[in-house]
């Protein structure tokens, strides 16, 4: 019976921390998220003290309360064109990333390797599959049987 003991007042001091432990959904109410925004505390410090993510309270934030009837508040035109522009950069940057992050990495073989004739070893040529751009000629083992050249093939540099 001694064994057990311990066991059973481990289960029960874990039942019962678990069943005090706050809520994370419930740690803070709307009014409490906006006096706290009215206090100058940034969105993200307002999410990790009440362990919300941060898009919740921006969203009760800027409902004030969730006045339906109410008006949104007026932009200036030079602010809302402003915006624009940086959103339409942030995109234009995350389609780069994703486009450069599709092609192949330096050191990437671009096809086997073959006799196609004599090229000079480190010929740079344009290559839209590699991330640098360009391509460079390499030896490979062996050589090609009717001339005795090497045979090569093209990397990405």
């Amino acid at each position: 019976m001694t064994l057990h003991r311990p066991g059973f007042f481990v289960a029960a001091a874990l039942a019962l921390y678990a069943l005090a432990a706050p809520r994370a959904d419930a740690a803070c109410s709307d009014k409490r998220i906006q006096a706290m925004a009215k206090d100058g505390r940034s969105a993200n410090a307002i999410a990790k003290a009440c362990g919300m993510p941060a898009a919740k309270v921006r969203d009760v934030i800027d409902g004030d309360g969730g006045g339906a009837g109410e008006a949104p508040p007026a932009v200036s035109p030079g602010l809302a064109e402003r915006t624009e522009r940086a959103e339409r950069a942030e995109r234009a940057a995350k389609a780069e990333q994703a486009e450069a992050a599709s092609k192949l990495p330096s050191g990437s073989g671009l096809a086997r390797c073959d006799c196609r004739g004599v090229v000079p070893y480190g010929d740079k040529a344009p290559e839209q599959r590699c991330r640098s751009g360009t391509s460079i000629a390499t030896p490979c083992a062996g050589y090609c049987p009717p001339n005795g050249v090497a045979p090569w093939r093209r990397i990405c540099s």
